[in-house]
């Protein structure tokens, strides 16, 4: 069976890995021509660390992360509203840790053995017949395959192609991104709700943290905001102990800006292309499982093509298990969104009594086995 695999990213490389683990091999192509440098943070909760565990990464991926033992949220003047030990929620699952992505992409990419992987190699078009899928290259080559899998973000090349050319939906809000020194000494997942803005830091190694900024702006008005916009002026009235890491941000630094978006399909599936990870169900970050969904999916798949040498019935089989538990993330992240964006004098009691149980709640159903 020849699988070409889209998209060097989480979801990318760990359906390779997955597949290797099962006597599969795969072609991988990406269209940048190399990994990207400096990048943002990750978030690993304990459902994609168990993940991890599953395709034997998890010691390596501990070595270099760090554990969050924590989630704390705050207003916007550092008072708690919530606080959550993860260890207790997620004890029979896995642990919750952060590194930079770019870390984790390297330890999915450099386990792989067997998988022939390529930079620098757009996919230009994908045809389909009853029996596979000629796909052509940018560069003029045409190779054919027996599945194509579309694992190439939220701005799916894969899935513009032969799926919709419909563009992703703009969630509300825009967000900036960054990795820079401790200087504060945040020592757990560390969020402050403000009106319309949120500030969030993660520790990602013995001195670094990942720093997540996002305002909720009119579709119409995102063309006002960049990389370089203003964050000290823009998140003016939040205070320590993350804001101090904006208002100390060089000009130079590495700040990454996008629009927050989202992608619901009806199916992930046509013919013989599948979608899988944020090009098939992308959702805002409100609860952090973009890498999870992807690594889930990557296991999933893998099983169901091992276990049934009829492509369109391991498809299927795939679609319906995956089904139910990532419509459930989507939903919560809607519902937490929803929440954040409450009045203050809502929002506040409502995390200070409900807070916790609803973390629990929101988190049960991945506490499941894949």
């Amino acid at each position: 069976m020849r699988i070409l695999i889209v998209g060097g990213g989480v979801a990318g490389f760990a359906l390779a890995k997955a597949l290797e683990l099962r006597g599969i091999t795969a072609d991988l192509v990406e269209r940048q021509t190399g990994q990207p440098v400096g990048g943002t943070g990750l978030y690993l909760p304990g459902n994609a660390t168990r993940a991890a565990g599953e395709l034997g990464l998890l010691p390596e991926v501990s070595q270099r992360a760090a554990p969050i033992r924590m989630q704390k949220i705050l207003d916007t003047r550092g008072r708690q509203l919530n606080v959550v030990e993860t260890e207790p929620v997620w004890r029979e699952c896995g642990p919750c840790v952060a590194l930079p992505r770019n870390d984790f992409q390297a330890i999915l990419q450099n386990s792989l053995q067997l998988t022939n992987v390529r930079f620098g190699a757009p996919v230009a078009d994908i045809g389909q017949s009853a029996t596979g899928c000629e796909v052509k290259f940018a560069d003029g080559t045409i190779e054919n395959y027996d599945i194509v899998v579309g694992a190439d973000g939220v701005n799916s090349t894969v899935r513009r192609t032969v799926f919709s050319k419909e563009p992703p939906g703009y969630v509300g809000n825009v967000c900036w991104r960054f990795i820079t020194r401790n200087s504060v000494g945040i020592d757990c997942w560390t969020a402050m709700l403000g009106d319309g803005r949120t500030l969030l830091a993660i520790p990602v190694g013995q001195s670094d943290v990942y720093v997540y900024a996002d305002m909720a702006v009119a579709a119409n008005a995102v063309e006002g905001f960049s990389d370089q916009s203003p964050l000290a002026s823009l998140f003016a009235g939040f205070s320590a102990p993350v804001f101090p890491l904006i208002e100390s941000l060089s000009r130079d630094a590495n700040v990454h800006f996008g629009r927050i978006e989202q992608v619901q399909m009806t199916s992930w599936v046509n013919g013989r292309v599948i979608l899988i990870g944020d090009a098939a169900h992308a959702s805002s970050p409100s609860m952090a499982e973009g890498a999870g969904m992807a690594l889930e999916d990557a296991l999933v798949l893998a099983d169901a093509l091992a276990a049934e040498s009829n492509v369109e019935a391991a498809l299927a089989a795939y679609s319906l298990r995956r089904r139910p538990r990532v419509e459930w993330v989507q939903k919560q992240c809607a519902a937490r969104d929803k929440m954040r964006s409450l009045p203050g004098f809502v929002r506040i009691p409502v995390l200070k009594l409900l807070g916790s149980a609803m973390y629990k709640r929101s988190y049960a159903p991945l506490l499941e086995p894949i």
